[in-house]
């Protein structure tokens, strides 16, 4: 894998002129809607997708597990929380009084949980033995630790080709592809000034571009063998940007798409369950992380329709327990070390993800969440 592109220095002085106009924002209200939903239980479930996936990918399902695994396969999770994000972060950003305290509130949402979470891994790795490592190098340790430490937890270290593709923790190719997106969307604002107009055409332009670059990337290599010369894009915001911008653009236009989401789940589950009927039977393939706009945008507005649904029924079930990130951060690294000691079982790997990730939320996540600015909710 190659490390991560960088953030032009246009982009970086268009987020700066964004910032200007942070303060407009600063005093207004947040609607209910914004207030209380069930996003958090969401992305709950999109995690529990993701680690369900990933153990049955080393338990080779049969029988009801194989059926489970057909039924997950409809609800990819990580382009729900890539659309999730769009829609919470554009709104967090837009509520920033300055882009300092924006970045600093990504900051404390992300780094201290992953940090914790990479002194975890070490101390997996010990368990699993270090003979399972290739060798390791004083330069190469270190250059693997900063990228783990910053933004490059993609980067693949020779030491850890071992371990397979991805490393020890193979879910945190996304946390780079996350922090591309909060790098990049002031400077979306700044370069299209969308603090002071819609610019709903000039943000579908961008977003056609992703797609394209997934298109591209994912159908092209048929024909274009050269295309495989561009994979380490795959690992960056590029193919994934549009999944974003669907969450943004909804998130922008929420008052003329409201009375067509907000309390409207059981239709949108309904037709969208439809269409992967119908996908089924004419064998056509949803495409997982790679799925295609048909499934989507459809997709994209259940898990609205439901995170603006029967609100509040997030926090009955969770109490403003927000696990879902310590669930996704850690799942991999308990498959590995069951996997080690050949006692895999899907049950205990949610149970165990599960409790590390309260332990997560409760030690680290929660107190470093308590310093952020302006958010779009209290936490109790």
């Amino acid at each position: 894998m190659r490390s991560l592109s960088t953030i032009p220095a246009t982009l970086i002085s268009a987020a700066r002129h964004a910032s200007d106009g942070a303060a407009l924002n600063e005093h207004v209200s947040l609607p209910a809607d914004w207030q209380v939903n069930n996003f958090d239980l969401i992305r709950l479930l999109a995690a529990l997708q993701v680690a369900v996936m990933h153990a049955l990918m080393y338990l080779k399902p049969v029988g009801f597990l194989r059926l489970v695994q057909f039924g997950l396969d409809l609800f990819p999770g990580v382009p729900i929380f890539f659309v999730i994000s769009g829609l919470l972060i554009s709104k967090s950003y837009e509520q920033s009084d300055s882009i300092r305290h924006y970045y600093q509130n990504r900051c404390l949402r992300i780094f201290p949980a992953l940090w914790v979470c990479l002194a975890a891994s070490l101390g997996v790795i010990c368990a699993m033995g270090i003979g399972l490592l290739g060798t390791v190098s004083t330069r190469d340790w270190l250059l693997w630790w900063a990228a783990q430490m910053s933004i490059f937890q993609s980067y693949g270290a020779d030491f850890m080709k071992p371990l397979g593709s991805g490393g020890i923790n193979s879910s945190l190719w996304t946390i780079p592809v996350e922090l591309e997106f909060y790098l990049f969307l002031p400077a979306l604002y700044g370069m299209f000034q969308l603090r002071r107009r819609r610019g709903n055409t000039l943000v579908l332009v961008v977003l056609m571009v992703s797609l394209a670059v997934e298109l591209v990337l994912v159908h092209g290599r048929r024909h274009f063998p050269r295309i495989a010369d561009y994979g380490f894009l795959e690992r960056t915001l590029a193919p994934y940007l549009w999944m974003f911008l669907v969450g943004v653009l909804i998130q922008r236009n929420w008052t003329a798409v409201r009375g067509w989401l907000a309390d409207r789940a059981h239709w949108w589950f309904l037709a969208y369950l439809l269409l992967c009927l119908l996908a089924t039977l004419l064998r056509i393939d949803l495409g997982g992380n790679d799925i295609s706009p048909i499934f989507l945008l459809p997709l994209a507005g259940l898990v609205m329709s439901i995170g603006m649904s029967a609100r509040g029924l997030s926090d009955r079930i969770l109490q403003h327990q927000d696990i879902s990130y310590g669930l996704y951060i850690y799942h991999m690294l308990v498959i590995r070390l069951m996997m080690q000691f050949a006692v895999l079982s899907l049950s205990a790997v949610i149970a165990i993800s599960l409790a590390l990730a309260i332990i997560s939320w409760t030690l680290v996540e929660r107190p470093f969440l308590k310093r952020k600015r302006r958010t779009l909710r209290a936490l109790s």
